[in-house]
């Protein structure tokens, strides 16, 4: 699927993803697209997988249409200015894409940890920083599901072969990690009997795009682990495989579970 040619639909889009690490060039318009890197979140929609931004941002992004940016920065960040056109040299809203997997830097504590990677044509007005670029328009090019633990916690083998659930979000997670992910306040996800490979079919033929090759993964598969922090800071964990299905939360907690918070 064509993204220059897709219908400019004004499905506004996320900000705040890539390290915005020195000045931004001055921003130009272009027709043609840039093709960057990009990361997502994911739920199962009744009309099927539906990819949410990592980061700040707060819309969906639908199938087939093409995203458009808008500012969602709060405005004690940006000095109160009123509502202005995205991306902006003053701000740091757009749809950002990072030139290289080399870019996004893993972090702990870390949630959520997004399960869905891949690349992104962007165009329209076009900011440019040293580790990628921030866009008004985009669609996913090449998408992947891989396990949220190997790519940004700590190092196994990637695929994933079972999907857990968490207020709302979908987390695919591999034969290391299929225990699932446990929350600083006791709260897991839980496994949905989702196939994963039955999953990224459907978000593939829905986007109309192709997969990542696995190949071009393997280095985020096979970082370090994230350091670990001092026991003050909250983080995430992996729940072992042989707790798995067990909870751990109180009963106040089951029941914030129970209602998505």
């Amino acid at each position: 699927m064509g993204s220059a040619r897709l219908a400019r639909s004004g499905t506004p889009a996320d900000h705040g993803f890539i390290v915005v690490d020195r000045e931004p060039t001055p921003d130009v318009f272009l027709d043609e697209p840039i093709i960057g890197w990009r990361v997502w979140n994911l739920s199962e929609d009744p009309t099927g997988p539906l990819l949410h931004p990592a980061g700040a941002g707060v819309d969906a992004w639908q199938p087939g249409r093409s995203v458009e940016a808008r500012c969602g920065v709060p405005s004690l960040l940006t000095g109160r200015r009123n509502p202005h056109p995205a991306p902006d040299l003053r701000c740091q809203c757009g749809i950002h894409a990072s030139r290289s997997l080399a870019s996004f830097e893993p972090s702990r504590p870390a949630w959520p940890p997004t399960p869905v990677i891949g690349t992104v044509a962007i165009w329209g007005r076009i900011v440019e920083h040293e580790r990628g670029w921030r866009a008004q328009f985009a669609y996913p090019g090449r998408l992947r599901l891989v396990c949220a633990m190997c790519a940004w916690f700590e190092p196994g083998p990637g695929l994933p072969v079972v999907v857990h659930a968490f207020s709302g979000r979908l987390y695919t997670l591999c034969p290391v990690h299929r225990g699932g992910i446990e929350l600083p306040d006791g709260r897991r996800t839980r496994p949905t009997g989702i196939d994963p490979k039955a999953l990224q079919d459907r978000l593939l033929d829905g986007y109309a795009v192709d997969i990542v090759p696995v190949e071009a993964l393997e280095t985020l598969f096979g970082r370090p682990a994230t350091t670990v922090p001092p026991t003050y800071i909250p983080t995430i964990r992996v729940v072992p495989v042989e707790e798995e299905g067990r909870s751990r939360a109180g009963s106040l907690r089951s029941l914030l579970d129970a209602l998505g918070w």
